[in-house]
């Protein structure tokens, strides 16, 4: 159990590193809600949902927003 949350804080610790915050920043409220979240869950299903999004619009997002896909 142990392994696992370290690998999940990780994740986390990456994804937060690498984002284009100043771009996050810029963007409407709801598609900043939505890469915070993502940023901090590494869930893009509801991450999708909070920006009113499909997946594959998310994703192109999330890459603008340089924000590593890390599992």
């Amino acid at each position: 159990m142990e392994e696992v949350l370290d690998a999940f804080e990780e994740a986390r610790r990456i994804r937060r590193e690498r984002a284009d915050w100043a771009f996050i920043d810029s963007l409407p409220p709801k598609l900043r809600a939505a890469l915070k979240y993502y940023v901090e869950t590494g869930d893009i299903y509801v991450a999708s949902r909070i920006a009113g999004l499909s997946v594959d619009e998310f994703n192109e997002l999330r890459i603008k927003a340089r924000v590593p896909s890390v599992t």
